[in-house]
C-alpha cells in the first residue's frame, strides 16, 4: 500500500479508534461501581460470600457483562495500531493479529462465564442449607468415628480460631462439630495418626459451613470451565501487550515512555493480574488521545510521514543528511585571495618559528 491510501486510511479511522479506546476502560469503570452499589459480603468466609452472591447474583452478572463487553471491544483500537505498524515496520508478522483478538475476547468472556459459574455454586449452596445437607454432631461422636471408622471420613476442616470442626464423609456428607474439648495439637495429631485428611483453617472469620461452601463451588463445572479459559486469556494478553508495542515503538509510532510502558504492563500481568489489567486499559485509553493527536507532545512524526521514523537509542548520533562528509581540517572561506593570503601568513609564521638565532 503507498504512503498516501495508508495516511487517508488512518485518517478516515482515527477518530472510531480513539473512541474504541476509551470505551473499555470507562465500562470497567462502570462494572466496579455496579458491585459497589450491593453490600456483598467479602472477609474469608465462604459461606457468608456464596449466601450474600445469592442474594445479588442478577447484579454481579450485569457487572460481568458490562466489563465483558469493553474487553470485547478492546482489540478494535489495538488493530488499529497493528496496521500503523504493519504499514511502516516490515518486521511486523500479519499472523500475530490473532493476538490482537485472542487474549482480550477470551478475558471477556471468561469473566461472564465465571459470574454465571458463581452464581450457580450460590444457589447450590443455599440449596444444601435449605435442605439441612450439614448435621451438628458432638466431639464425642467425632473422636469414636476417627477412632473406630476412620475410613468413612474423606476429609476434617479444622477452624482453631473457635474450635470447630467440619467433617466430609465418603458419601459426600458434612457433619459440623461445634466446639472440640481439647487442645488444637492434640486434634491434629489425632488426625495424623488416623491418619486422615485435614486442613486447617485458622482465620477468624472462617468456621462451619465453609467446607460445604468450598465444595460447592468446586464441584461447580461452569465455574471450572471459566478457570480453564483464564490461562489462555491472560497469555493472549500478554503477547499482544509485548508484541504490539514493541513493534510500534520500533516504527516510531509510540514514544519511549509509551511504548516501553505498554510492554511492561504486559509483562506484569504474570504478578499482578488485577492491577495490570486495569492499567492496560487505563494505557489503551491514553492511546486514544494519541490518534487524535490530543496527547502530550502530540503525535510522533512517524504518524505524519506515512513511514518508519525509529527513534535514536541513547548517546547514538543522529543520521547523516546529504552525502558523505569529508575527513580533514576545514578552512573559513573569506574575500577572493584572503585565504590565500592567510595561508602566506599562517606557512612565513610557521618558518619563522622555526628559524634559528644568529649571533
Amino acid at each position: 500500500m503507498d504512503r498516501e491510501r495508508i495516511l487517508e486510511r488512518e485518517r478516515r479511522w482515527a477518530v472510531p479508534a480513539a473512541i474504541l479506546a476509551v470505551i473499555p476502560f470507562v465500562l470497567y469503570i462502570a462494572s466496579i461501581l455496579i458491585v459497589q452499589g450491593t453490600d456483598i459480603a467479602g472477609g474469608n468466609s465462604e459461606a457468608e460470600q456464596l449466601t450474600s452472591l445469592h442474594d445479588h447474583s442478577g447484579t454481579i452478572l450485569v457487572s460481568a457483562i458490562v466489563r465483558g463487553i469493553g474487553f470485547i471491544l478492546l482489540p478494535l483500537p489495538i488493530l488499529y495500531l497493528f496496521f500503523a505498524a504493519m504499514a511502516r515496520n516490515p518486521r511486523v508478522r500479519g499472523a500475530m493479529v490473532g493476538f490482537v483478538f485472542l487474549g482480550p475476547i477470551l478475558f471477556g468472556v471468561q469473566g461472564i462465564v465465571q459470574a454465571v459459574g458463581a452464581g450457580q455454586a450460590a444457589d447450590d449452596f443455599v440449596q444444601l442449607q435449605s435442605d439441612e445437607a450439614e448435621a451438628t454432631e458432638d466431639y464425642g461422636f467425632f473422636k469414636q468415628q476417627l477412632e473406630k471408622n476412620s475410613g468413612e471420613i474423606e476429609k476434617v476442616t479444622v477452624y482453631t480460631a473457635d474450635d470447630s470442626l467440619e467433617v466430609e464423609q465418603k458419601t459426600g456428607d458434612f457433619y459440623a462439630v461445634p466446639e472440640y474439648r481439647s487442645t488444637d495439637d492434640e486434634v491434629l495429631d489425632a488426625l495424623d495418626d488416623a491418619p486422615v485428611e485435614n486442613e486447617t483453617d485458622p482465620d477468624s472469620d472462617a468456621g462451619p459451613p465453609d467446607a460445604l461452601a468450598t465444595k460447592a463451588t468446586d464441584d461447580n463445572g461452569t465455574l471450572q470451565a471459566s478457570q480453564g479459559l483464564l490461562l489462555p486469556a491472560v497469555l493472549g494478553l500478554i503477547v499482544m501487550m509485548v508484541y504490539v508495542p514493541l513493534q510500534s515503538l520500533r516504527a516510531g509510532l509510540l514514544t519511549r515512555f509509551l511504548g516501553s510502558m505498554g510492554i511492561a504492563l504486559g509483562a506484569s500481568m504474570i504478578l499482578i493480574l488485577p492491577i495490570a489489567v486495569i492499567a492496560i486499559l487505563a494505557w489503551t485509553g491514553f492511546l486514544g488521545l494519541l490518534f487524535v493527536g490530543k496527547g502530550p507532545g502530540g503525535r510522533p512524526p512517524a504518524w505524519a510521514a506515512g513511514e518508519a521514523i525509529p527513534w535514536q537509542r541513547p548517546g547514538e548520533e543522529p543520521p547523516e543528511r546529504g552525502g558523505n562528509a569529508i575527513e580533514g581540517d576545514a578552512t573559513e572561506v573569506g574575500p577572493e585571495g584572503a585565504e590565500g593570503a592567510g595561508s602566506k601568513r599562517s606557512a612565513a609564521q610557521r618558518q619563522k618559528r622555526k628559524r634559528k638565532r644568529r649571533d
